[in-house]
């Protein structure tokens, strides 16, 4: 009996150690068009920013659509952008500002993965800016 359990015992710490000592083999994929090696891990993270990076934009427009642009509310967006800016503690800045931060976090590790984020010039908060002083200029014509 005491030698099956050191038979079991040996078995299972072989295993054990066989299973820690493999390496982590990443899958790779080949691109034949240009025959480079494309790591697949790589390309799937770069897709997981650059879907978050739009879903994070797409946030911070269509709030202040729904909540400004839509009402012609030039006035409340400046004011609620300065609020935002300056980190105010209500709902609506905090999640715009989480988006932000979500967004931010996101291209800087795009970017630092290589990943194509060329359809990304300009931030959510320049485009804010951008659509606010459009409103301002139809307003004074």
């Amino acid at each position: 009996m005491f030698r099956l359990l050191q038979i079991c015992f040996i078995l299972m710490f072989s295993i054990f150690f066989i299973g820690c000592s493999l390496i982590d083999i990443k899958q790779i994929i080949i691109d034949t068009k240009d025959k480079n090696l494309v790591n697949e891990d790589t390309k799937n993270n770069c897709n997981k920013y650059i879907k978050s990076m739009n879903y994070a934009a797409q946030y911070i427009e269509k709030e202040f659509e729904d909540a400004y642009f839509v009402k012609k509310d030039i006035l409340g967006a400046k004011a609620q952008l300065f609020l935002i800016e300056n980190n105010s503690p209500t709902l609506f800045a905090k999640n715009i500002n989480a988006a932000n931060d979500s967004y931010n976090t996101n291209y800087e590790l795009a970017k630092k993965n290589s990943c194509d984020i060329s359809e990304f010039k300009t931030a959510p908060f320049v485009k804010l800016k951008e659509s606010i002083k459009s409103f301002e200029n139809k307003d004074k014509k």
